[in-house]
């Protein structure tokens, strides 16, 4: 007979290929995005500005091409910046706060937003289950950020405390603390699930938000010893 401790570690080791699987496919859209709205507008450009040198004079013309040539490089340059998303290697290599610092960093650069973390002090590692689900979480958390908090910043930290480490993740730099009641239309439609793989890893999380797109969400990872 399977023991509760056995069906834990069964449902963590399934939880866990299912997050690995997301976070590739997030990978892939993450490149597919960029490329979409920062490469392709780049290069669109280009075109337009090399089908219009026919009627140029020369010097105008010289002007254009190097116009040109300046905005294929900066594609070219995207391009290579495209191909280093956060993968599942550079989580168990260096990181959750490493991979979750990237991950900003990529999403400020595709969708021009103003995107800043901060850490209060030098955290330690967790266990790499911990750090696989947590970064999936708020990976999943940042997305629906994207989406309903218009071009406000957003703001994020982690704050190592006593025994764990409080993320926070909020697009209102006055708001601290979850607000009672909360607007369901914020909400994921796989809130549920979101709340299951942080209960596998000991992590309690709570959302607070409004229906004018003010959010704010609290992860809180108990220490590893």
């Amino acid at each position: 007979m399977t023991s509760g401790i056995e069906q834990q570690s069964d449902r963590l080791g399934e939880e866990l290929l299912r997050v690995q699987l997301e976070i590739q496919e997030r990978e892939l859209e993450m490149i597919s995005a960029e490329i979409f709205d920062n490469v392709g507008q780049v290069l669109s450009l280009a075109k337009l500005q090399l089908s219009s040198h026919a009627p140029l004079e020369k010097d105008n013309l010289y002007k254009s091409i190097a116009s040109s040539r300046k905005l294929v490089g900066k594609a070219i340059q995207d391009l290579r910046q495209v191909a280093r998303p956060v993968t599942i290697t550079e989580i168990r290599d260096k990181g959750l706060l490493f991979a979750l610092a990237h991950e900003m960093e990529t999403l400020g650069r595709i969708y021009n937003r103003k995107i800043e973390f901060t850490v209060n002090e030098k955290i330690d590692r967790f266990d790499q289950a911990s750090e696989l689900i947590a970064f999936r979480l708020l990976q999943e958390l940042l997305a629906i950020f994207v989406e309903v908090s218009g071009k406000r910043p957003i703001l994020a930290s982690a704050e190592l405390r006593e025994s764990d480490v409080r993320f926070l993740v909020s697009n209102n730099p006055l708001l601290h603390t979850v607000k009672p009641g909360i607007a369901q239309e914020v909400l994921p439609d796989d809130a549920r699930q979101m709340q299951i793989r942080a209960e596998l890893i000991n992590a309690n999380l709570q959302i607070s938000g409004s229906a004018d797109g003010e959010l704010a969400i609290f992860l809180t990872l108990p220490l590893t010893h």
